[in-house]
């Protein structure tokens, strides 16, 4: 609606990840390189942590766009899953293996598994599983991870893993019954919020992917949405994206912090995590 009006190209604040939008801040491409380090090694285990909206499945993204034809990558999203069978299935589903007609037994599914992940090694790739959400896992399903893990061919480990989650993942990795797991942790990081001078990068960063040629957003709003969004990406984007909608109405050229408080005032009469200013 507003794109037009603003020489955008599409809409540069929309809620949904898009790699293509992804801005690399400090801890953003620290946990990249991380990443890329996992996927170009054998180093063991990786967990990437965040609150929500931080940019997390963002980053798997952008990881996923650069693997090459050497790396199996399949990606579990779906992590409230109530057995063992059924987690061993999501796995199978992330790989493209097909299990239509097999028993659905635990041992059933595990052999197939592992003839997949041995099949690989002959042909010289390398599977990765991603799980993404990975905190609704109980420690159990860890463990079962863990296990899955031990596969090897030459004592070489046939999966890796990466773990990618809210914080609440954190403590479930400490409590004392993944100890094992957690000593095969090569990379850990935490997401951390923007700070100030990064929201404004990250807001400029997505408007010029956006195609815009010149500054929407005036300085002087830029502190009020990092304080309202608590230096998250999402909430910011939120606040972006409405912010536009108003300007268009309004048919402002710039977006200042008047316009910014009129958009913080709106979203708190809604269920939007937005802190007060």
């Amino acid at each position: 609606m507003y794109e037009a009006f603003y020489g955008l190209s599409q809409k540069p604040f929309l809620m949904r990840p898009d790699a293509d939008y992804l801005y690399l801040s400090k801890g953003h491409q620290a946990a990249l390189s991380m990443l890329e380090y996992v996927f170009m090694s054998q180093s063991g285990f990786a967990v990437i942590t965040g609150e929500i909206g931080s940019g997390k499945t963002s980053l798997v993204r952008k990881l996923l766009q650069s693997s090459d034809s050497s790396l199996a990558v399949g990606v579990v999203n779906n992590t409230r899953i109530e057995s063992y069978p059924e987690f061993l299935q999501w796995v199978l589903l992330a790989f493209d293996v097909d299990f239509a007609g097999a028993e659905s037994s635990a041992p059933r599914l595990y052999k197939l598994l592992s003839d997949f992940l041995t099949q690989q090694h002959i042909q010289q790739r390398r599977p990765i599983l991603i799980i993404d959400e990975a905190h609704n896992l109980d420690a159990e399903m860890i463990e079962h991870l863990r296990m899955l893990s031990n596969l090897n061919v030459d004592k070489m480990d046939l999966l890796q893993l990466v773990l990618v989650g809210q914080s609440g993942l954190r403590a479930t990795l400490a409590e004392e019954a993944l100890l094992p797991f957690v000593h095969r942790v090569a990379v850990d990081c935490h997401l951390e919020p923007l700070d100030l001078d990064e929201t404004h990068a990250y807001i400029r960063h997505r408007l010029m992917v956006a195609g815009a040629q010149h500054e929407i957003f005036t300085n002087a709003s830029i502190p009020s949405i990092w304080e309202a969004s608590r230096g998250i990406p999402r909430i910011i984007n939120l606040l972006c994206d409405t912010a536009l909608l108003f300007g268009f109405a309004e048919q402002l050229s710039t977006i200042g912090d008047d316009l910014i408080h009129d958009v913080i005032n709106d979203k708190r009469q809604s269920l939007s995590p937005i802190a007060a200013v």
